[in-house]
């Protein structure tokens, strides 16, 4: 939360007319709390890790600036449970829009395609009761952290190691990807010796059927979930997403080298020239800052590992990590994308 947004700052000196949504919900609290009711429960909906925390935090510093009477009532008394949602969402295009307009004979321009799979997983934590959400499909625990640590892994993980692998190979979309028998299996080996064996089973889940599952949504045709939308942000993502997964098995004294290829490509995909020489238009907030890294580098796997903001010193400093990144993105300038994932799969472990 900014304190220095207009919005923010209009809240905190009058909270009678809130424009910001902290600042809304705020205000929502202390009216309830003057009139003697009860706290509600603030339930997040977005898709960001451990949103219930997040939004506990933000919502109570904004409140300790208007009251710290006020501010001890909600944290003593409301909830922010956390949740997570999956389904794949590709980004919405004319083609989208048009097919609607068809279909249904109305026009939005915020229309959404998606999947036919939903989860939602929500933390039992509610001040007041709630709906019996848990009699409609959705899955009540006591903590997400294991759900949500499965999917960034598994079905985020694998997404974003296809994105810069499978674009660099000419694919447009995941199922383009999948449909490659050994960008299947890349998936597969990923999932089998380098991800799920660091991961705890999620209450009601199998992992094994959960990564079944995930590559039968990958190769959904209808759903044209593009390589080039899932890449972006790739500065922000692979921490949460690989680097993660990296780390733990470096800690038990094994190199994932799936993981690293998929580091590989992300650092060739941002270098912003594909393997025909055309143009990547990278989106991410560090673009220019990577671009002008890698252009100016010989070395440029160890220019990269430098970005402290993305890969940390520990990660900078593993020889192991290190090397394997370097192989993989020298396998890459070679061979290009195609031959390098072929080589991993076809690699005895």
């Amino acid at each position: 939360m900014s304190l220095d947004h207009p919005d923010i700052r209009h809240d905190l000196s009058d909270l009678s007319a809130p424009r910001s949504a902290v600042g809304l919900v705020t205000a929502a609290l202390a009216q309830r709390k003057a009139q003697g009711a009860k706290a509600f429960t603030v339930l997040s909906c977005d898709n960001l890790p451990s949103n219930g925390a997040l939004a506990r935090r933000i919502l109570l510093e904004f409140a300790e600036r208007v009251s710290p009477d006020l501010a001890a009532w909600i944290s003593a008394n409301a909830t922010f449970p956390a949740t997570m949602v999956d389904r794949i969402t590709p980004a919405t295009t004319e083609d989208i829009v048009a097919r609607l307009s068809a279909e249904q004979g109305y026009n939005d321009l915020g229309a959404v395609a998606h999947e036919a799979f939903r989860q939602w997983v929500i933390e039992d934590s509610f001040a007041d009761g709630r709906p019996a959400w848990d009699q409609v499909g959705a899955t009540m625990v006591a903590s997400v952290e294991d759900h949500e640590l499965m999917k960034l892994r598994c079905l985020n993980g694998t997404h974003s190691t296809l994105a810069y692998l499978g674009y660099l190979a000419g694919y447009e979309t995941i199922a383009d990807c999948v449909a490659d028998p050994d960008f299947a299996a890349l998936c597969e080996k990923l999932w089998r010796e380098e991800i799920t064996s660091f991961l705890v089973t999620p209450v009601g889940e199998n992992l094994t059927e959960y990564c079944a599952q995930l590559l039968a949504r990958y190769r959904d045709p209808s759903i044209r979930h593009r390589t080039w939308q899932i890449a972006m942000d790739g500065s922000q993502k692979l921490p949460q997403r690989i680097l993660g997964t990296i780390r733990d098995n470096l800690a038990k004294g094994e190199c994932p080298g799936g993981l690293c290829l998929a580091v590989a490509g992300w650092m060739r995909y941002i270098g912003g020239i594909d393997e025909t020489g055309a143009t990547i238009d990278v989106r991410d907030p560090l673009a220019d800052r990577l671009r002008q890294i890698s252009d100016a580098a010989s070395d440029k796997v160890s220019a990269l590992l430098e970005v402290e903001d993305i890969f940390g010193t520990d990660l900078r400093d593993n020889a192991t990590f290190r090397s394997a990144v370097s192989s993989a993105y020298a396998r890459l300038i070679e061979a290009g994308a195609k031959a390098a994932v072929r080589n991993y799969v076809e690699t005895e472990t």
